[in-house]
């Protein structure tokens, strides 16, 4: 991992904002993303390291060229992609929000369906790169309320398994990692979800989102070299 680049999205908080501090600890150089100009600012100043911030809204699908020409301008050519920017807007399906749905799926799906497609170019990353995507346990473990969610998961997953047959060529592999429940910010907010129903629910308890972070580690490093197109299930017991 040593001085290696790996930009992480969704980097202000959660997941996010752990694999990048963790990731910095064992030498690697992170390129933060998030909306939270401010958010990005604190984390990286917890960051032993070089590190560089880049605030973009990644529901702009149509500019996020301009996060990899961000990096190019630096000198910044890519090793690694974790995309762990994610949202949740659960309302039952009698309730649906279009806008809310049209969110989910821009952030959780289709926006990494675009940053892929800049991150494979030879201009932007190098050689035998990986690219690690936070699913969720969702797609498997079916909730109420969950319609928008779990299916922008369940088709980032899919896109997981197209990439890694696509990438290879240039020995990018991609693979993902689905976790349950996770202690962060998006899951306190969740209108469906309470301690006691996950605690019930997940009989190794809420995921400190750091143990996330080490499975990230791994993905990235060359320690997964002949791993490629899995979705690795973190379920704590939620089965």
């Amino acid at each position: 991992m040593q001085a290696k680049n790996i930009l992480i999205t969704g980097a202000s908080q959660g997941i996010g904002a752990k694999t990048a501090e963790y990731l910095a600890r064992q030498g690697a150089v992170v390129i933060l993303v998030a909306r939270n100009q401010q958010k990005l600012m604190d984390i990286q100043a917890k960051i032993s390291g070089k590190s560089f911030i880049y605030s973009y809204d990644l529901n702009d699908l149509g500019n996020i060229q301009r996060i990899f020409d961000h990096c190019a301008g630096k000198g910044i050519k890519l090793h690694g992609m974790v995309h762990c920017a994610g949202v949740n807007r659960d309302v039952p399906i009698r309730s649906n929000d279009i806008g809310m749905m049209q969110e989910t799926l821009t952030v959780n799906y289709m926006s990494f369906i675009e940053l892929a497609k800049y991150f494979i170019r030879k201009k932007y990353s190098e050689i035998g790169g990986s690219i690690v995507a936070i699913s969720s346990h969702a797609t498997n473990i079916i909730s109420a309320g969950m319609s928008s969610y779990t299916s922008s998961k369940a088709a980032l997953e899919a896109a997981v398994k197209v990439m890694s047959k696509e990438f290879v060529k240039r020995g990018i592999r991609v693979n993902a990692i689905a976790p349950a429940c996770v202690d962060t910010e998006m899951v306190a907010d969740a209108p469906f979800m309470s301690e006691e129903i996950i605690s019930g629910a997940q009989p190794l308890g809420i995921i400190e989102p750091v143990y996330i972070s080490y499975l990230v580690d791994f993905l990235i490093s060359d320690k997964s070299k002949y791993m490629t197109g899995a979705v690795i299930p973190v379920s704590a017991g939620n089965i």
